[in-house]
């Protein structure tokens, strides 16, 4: 009958050291990401100034030129770009980044820890400037690639990011996928090309994301624009007035036509982005006559302080009036080219983000090293196991 303790007096002993040894690790889903820029843009906006149209060639479907969203990722090491587009249009030519048709331009101001800092207001190959207010530190041109070295654009057709300081070519600095699924491309840039960025104000940066057709056999890898259409041309007068017509014809002969199909705008100014009507106004701003390139943006009108003044005036009677008015004063910022002035409308299209990356960590769960969780047990084991001896 002793004998037959020692078996209930090991269960528990067992049970009683369960809890401190080690469990098989568990794995738990962590977020690091952090969303830190998220703007739609109008669908169907990919017109340029508003009236061009695609290349006549049928791997050109519509909506690969038509940006519908752009979202920012400050993660620890790197930042990381999403540009939604309408439709990808696949990777036809078998470019190594997943993509071939487009070719994405974006343009960051950004608030810095330094003064001192070069910023520029011209593009590359697009025929747009910036106004002074606007200037950027840093460009990323995310091309699609198919050299091996990669070559940086616009002299190569790999994706690079200019800085002022010099210029990083797609490597291990640089990572650029696409999913022709959810119609995103998605660039992850090392935070050390960004010298002297403050990376807790990114919210205070600008961010101008300009998409073009890319051809490798173009001006500066930018497909040109014609008046007429054609396959392999932007057909700059597709909806275009008689008027329109003679200021692209004269633009292209300068060649200063803006060169850019649709643009997304993220600005402390435009924290959800712009309509299609001030995007045609901006790429609309050039001037043939004046020889000017289009102007982003040629003029900002922002209401800055609303006041409302309280009068009261006292009659001889026993009656009080009371008068209330309310004024608003407006700051213009306004470049030194030839000052247009717009009309934001309001933004009526929505997309919807798609997919959000997780990360997994493994977290194992001990309490005590396993030798002494194991030494505890042997030690109560042989206790019992004498006591039962001893009284047999």
């Amino acid at each position: 009958m002793r004998k037959l303790l020692v078996l209930p007096l090991l269960t528990v002993l067992i049970l009683t050291l369960m809890p401190f040894i080690p469990a098989t690790p568990v794995t738990v889903k962590a977020s690091p990401e952090e969303l830190v820029i998220n703007v739609t843009d109008p669908v169907g906006d990919d017109k340029g100034p508003g009236y061009y149209g695609y290349p006549t060639e049928a791997v050109f479907v519509p909506g690969v030129f038509d940006i519908v969203g752009f979202e920012v990722y400050n993660y620890t090491d790197v930042l990381q770009f999403r540009v939604y587009v309408k439709e990808l249009g696949g990777n036809p030519w078998n470019a190594y980044n997943g993509f071939c048709l487009q070719y994405v331009h974006i343009y960051i101001q950004a608030v810095l820890t330094t003064g001192n800092v070069p910023a520029r207001t011209d593009t590359f190959g697009l025929n747009v400037m910036f106004s002074k207010e606007w200037a950027w530190h840093y460009a990323l041109l995310i091309a699609p690639c198919w050299e091996s070295p990669p070559v940086p654009a616009p002299l190569g057709q790999c994706t690079v990011i200019y800085t002022p300081f010099g210029a990083y070519v797609q490597d291990g600095l640089i990572n650029v996928t696409a999913d022709n699924v959810t119609n995103v491309i998605i660039v992850n840039v090392s935070k050390t090309v960004f010298f002297a960025a403050n990376f807790s104000k990114i919210t205070d940066w600008r961010f101008v994301v300009m998409l073009t057709s890319y051809d490798g056999f173009g001006p500066m890898r930018v497909r040109p624009v014609s008046v007429d259409a054609g396959p392999w041309v932007i057909w700059g007068t597709a909806n275009a007035t008689e008027e329109q017509k003679i200021k692209v014809a004269k633009a292209i002969t300068l060649g200063i036509e803006p060169r850019v199909m649709d643009i997304a705008i993220y600005a402390p100014e435009f924290p959800e982005g712009i309509s299609a009507e001030l995007q045609y106004a901006w790429l609309d701003s050039y001037n043939p006559d004046a020889r000017l390139m289009a102007i982003i943006p040629p003029t900002v009108v922002i209401p800055t302080v609303t006041s409302t003044v309280t009068e009261t005036v006292t009659t001889t009677t026993p009656t009080t009036i009371t008068k209330t008015e309310t004024k608003t004063s407006y700051a213009t910022v306004t470049s030194t080219t030839t000052a247009i002035t717009t009309t934001t409308a309001t933004k009526t299209a929505t997309t919807t983000k798609i997919e959000t990356t997780t990360a997994t960590t493994t977290i194992p769960t001990i309490n005590i090293p396993v030798t002494a969780g194991i030494a505890i047990a042997l030690l109560l084991v042989g206790i019992g196991i004498g006591y039962a001896v001893k009284r047999r």
